[in-house]
Parts: C-alpha cells; sequence; structure tokens
C-alpha cells in the first residue's frame, strides 16, 4: 500500500490541513494518509489544546474522509521528550515494511530539512513531499538534495495559530463548534474584535465567573464562555450595530445604544462562533441590564461583570458573597447599582424595577 505520513501540532486541524490531504490522496495515488499528531513538536515549546481536544478536533476534520486515519505513535507516549520524526518513521516503517510512504510537509519545513535530525536516514526510508506554503519559495538545492517531490497546489496561507488569532473562517464549522463549546482558544480569539483594555477585562470576568461557577456546583465551563464572550460586539461600530439591531432586535432598538452589545454579543457568538448553548447565550443577553428569568450562570455573569477587579475598585467582599452564594451575590448587586443610581441622581430605566422586585423584594431564585 502507498501511505502518506502528515505530522503536526494539529492546533486546532484547519481547512488548509484537510485540502493537503485531499491534493496528496489525489495526485500521489495514495491508498491511506495517517495524520500523526504529536505530544512535543521540537519546533515548538507549546500546545494551546489538550491531546484529548485535539484528537477529537481531528476526528470531526476527517469524519467523512474515509482513507484518512490518526496515527497516534507519538500523541500517546506518556514522557515528555520531544518527537523527532526519524524516530517515528523508523518505528512505523519496521513495524510495516511491506507499505510504501511518503512525508508530507509544507515547504518552510522543506526548506529547513537539512536542520531535522537525520535528514539523510529519513529521505531514505520514506518519498518525501513538499506542498507550497505562503511566501516561501522552494530551496532548489534543498529539494534535490533530498529527492523532494512538489505537490501541485496554490500556495497554502491558513495556519494553525492564524485560527488562534481569531481567523475562523479557516475551521471546519463542526470543528469551530466543538471549540466553541469547550472554550479552547477562545480567549487568544476575541482578540480581533477589541482593544487591549476591553479583552483583558473580557478575560478577566470570564476568569471570575468561571470561580462563581465553580464555587457554586455549576457548570465553570458555560460561566466561562459566555465571560470570554459577553463583550464581543461591543466595539461594533454604530452603522453595523443599528443594522443587526433593526434587523434582529427590533423591539430593543429603542433602548440605550450603551447596552445594544448584549443583544449583539449574543447574535455574535451564536451566528459567528455557532456556539448553540442557550444557557450561554441567554447569559451573554442578560449580562448588563439582567432579566426576570436569569439563569444561576447569568448571575455569574452578570456578577463577575460588575465586580471584575479591573474596574478599579474593591470588590472582593462582593466577591466573596457570590464564591458563597451567588444568589445573594446577585441580590446584592442588584441593590449596589439601585442605591449608587439613587446617590448619583441617575436615571433608573422602569425595567429594572421590575427585575428588582422579582429577586429582591419577592426574593425569587430562579
Amino acid at each position: 500500500m502507498k501511505i502518506g505520513l502528515f505530522g503536526g501540532s494539529f492546533d486546532p486541524i484547519t481547512k488548509a490541513h484537510t485540502e493537503i490531504v485531499e491534493m496528496a490522496l489525489s495526485q500521489l495515488d495514495l491508498d491511506e494518509i495517517q495524520l500523526i499528531p504529536t505530544a512535543h513538536n521540537p519546533w515548538k515549546d507549546y500546545s494551546n489544546a489538550s491531546r484529548e481536544d485535539r484528537l477529537n478536533m481531528l476526528k470531526i476534520a476527517i469524519q467523512d474522509m474515509p482513507n484518512v486515519t490518526i496515527n497516534h505513535i507519538e500523541i500517546d507516549k506518556d514522557n515528555n521528550d520531544k518527537n523527532y520524526t526519524y524516530k517515528t518513521i523508523e518505528q512505523i516503517v519496521n513495524e510495516y515494511p511491506e507499505n510504501e510512504y511518503y512525508y508530507i510537509m509544507g515547504m518552510d519545513q522543506a526548506n529547513l530539512f537539512y536542520k531535522w535530525k537525520h535528514p539523510k536516514r529519513i529521505s531514505k526510508m520514506v518519498q518525501l513531499i513538499a506542498f507550497k506554503r505562503g511566501d516561501y519559495k522552494p530551496d532548489k538545492k534543498i529539494l534535490k538534495k533530498y529527492h523532494f517531490i512538489k505537490l501541485k497546489n496554490k500556495p497554502i496561507t491558513a495556519s494553525s495559530s492564524d485560527v488562534r488569532c481569531g481567523h475562523i473562517e479557516f475551521l471546519d464549522d463542526n470543528v469551530l463548534r466543538y471549540i466553541s463549546s469547550k472554550g479552547i482558544y477562545l480567549d487568544e480569539m476575541i482578540q480581533i474584535h477589541m482593544k487591549e483594555k476591553r479583552w483583558k477585562h473580557s478575560c478577566s470576568v470570564a476568569n471570575l465567573a468561571k470561580e462563581f461557577a465553580l464555587s457554586n456546583g455549576l457548570n465553570e465551563n458555560e460561566a466561562y464562555i459566555a465571560g470570554i464572550l459577553h463583550d464581543i460586539a461591543k466595539e461594533l461600530d454604530h452603522d453595523q450595530a443599528l443594522e443587526l439591531m433593526n434587523k434582529y432586535y427590533p423591539e430593543h432598538v429603542h433602548m440605550s445604544e450603551a447596552i445594544w452589545h448584549q443583544w449583539l454579543s449574543a447574535y455574535m457568538a451564536k451566528n459567528l462562533y455557532l456556539v448553540n448553548n442557550e444557557v450561554i447565550l441567554k447569559a451573554i443577553e442578560d449580562h448588563t441590564t439582567a432579566s426576570t428569568s436569569m439563569s444561576a450562570i447569568g448571575k455569574c455573569l452578570y456578577c463577575a461583570d460588575k465586580l471584575d477587579p479591573l474596574r478599579g475598585y474593591d470588590s472582593s467582599q462582593q466577591i466573596a458573597v457570590c464564591n458563597k452564594d451567588i444568589h445573594q451575590g446577585f441580590r446584592d448587586a442588584l441593590e449596589d447599582f439601585y442605591r449608587f443610581s439613587k446617590e448619583k441622581g441617575r436615571d433608573i430605566d422602569p425595567v429594572f424595577f421590575e427585575i428588582y422586585e422579582h429577586y429582591c423584594i419577592k426574593g425569587e431564585i430562579e
């Protein structure tokens, strides 16, 4: 059999990875391609997602590709040693010597192949394959020396690091749904939507909401995701925000523009990041004004947003109350808002009084 080997961190796997796989299968007439996720890439000092999550994303990405499998030879290793390709290939070839092997890599790595551990040994065990990537021009001497074959592809520009920086258009939708459901990479991804100060606030709120949820026996992952995404629409320009409000939330467009982002952030979480968890979406929708139908996770987010230590005042006592009882902490937050507004002579939206009566006077707990 003709077997392609394609190694990498796959942190996460992108559309570019699967496009290369499909091209290699076709152009090289391969019977199978094995994806080899590494546990410890010698070119990188870390990975962002856990081994389990990277494997799950790989499975999702190749679920409709019957000739593509996942080889666990590297990722299942228990030690912390760096993975070197020559060792992996030696093991594979020794176990299944009857196969013909093709090792696939990007042109960036092909140009640096002479720096790999034992490059000559590798080139004798497998046929080396290089695909065009970005602006990397082929180093003809290196390619000739190690007998590379070049795939015929348009240069690949997408990368896993681009995805982590917010370019989610490079992801398969099902992979993105998995990422959003687990909260992986989201702290990095959201930076594309906001300035640094708001990004730091969002991360701080997410971690505080997670803390509240954990202390109260709630789903910490839901709280974290709601927190990290709660302000993603806050810096939309006016015209774009107004268009979306008129289209999707006309019943709220008359309200202050300062609070539009609670609905628009939920919209973006659902339609851009493909979040389908109604608890998370409702928490985001309620995080500024609150509502009479707050979930416990919604209360975690509401309080975390109001008590974020980065706001510059000592909220440690209120945070302690939320950690002990989020329902009491939420009532206290409503009381504080009411008292502060009265002291400052600020107008209070009539909707607030319905919420205030529901939780602080009647003492309702959803």
